[in-house]
């Protein structure tokens, strides 16, 4: 059997201000750390559920449309930038690439030109005809130049 035993208010407050004298500390808390039980079994998924407990289901509510709402906009603009990707990337190959490796030919071609008459300057040089004289028109092993009709 209980036995049960009264305890005024007075006795109570009496005892609360023996305490606070006796301990002489201002950051006094009826809360000790020997109290506190921490449960390592609880898993962080279950406190959010108990969360549920505690929050109105009219801000669950809200919570929940906006956080569907966020997720909405996020897939669709992933969606967007996506196909907008694809669509700039096979434009780039489609238009661009052929624009470059033409221009890159085109480079080829004037190197070779130039390496070209660099040699056939060479090949001037070592007849005995500097490249910036002009072609005498009766030398043997010379090419003749053709003058355009009208001149």
């Amino acid at each position: 059997m209980v036995k049960l035993e009264e305890v005024s208010a007075d006795q109570f407050d009496d005892v609360d201000k023996q305490v606070l004298s006796d301990d002489g500390d201002d950051n006094y808390s009826d809360f000790s750390d020997d109290d506190f039980d921490d449960d390592e079994d609880e898993s962080i998924l279950d406190r959010i559920v108990a969360l549920k407990e505690i929050i109105p289901l009219k801000h669950r509510n809200r919570i929940s449309s906006s956080a569907s709402t966020l997720t909405s906009w996020s897939k669709t603009g992933a969606t967007f930038v996506g196909k907008s990707a694809w669509v700039i990337t096979t434009s780039m190959l489609l238009l661009v690439l052929p624009l470059a490796l033409e221009i890159e030919k085109e480079q080829a071609l004037v190197a070779y030109e130039k390496e070209a008459m660099q040699q056939q300057g060479a090949q001037q040089m070592l007849v005995g005809q500097q490249p910036g004289q002009p072609q005498q028109p009766g030398q043997p092993g010379q090419p003749q130049q053709l003058a355009p009709p009208g001149f």
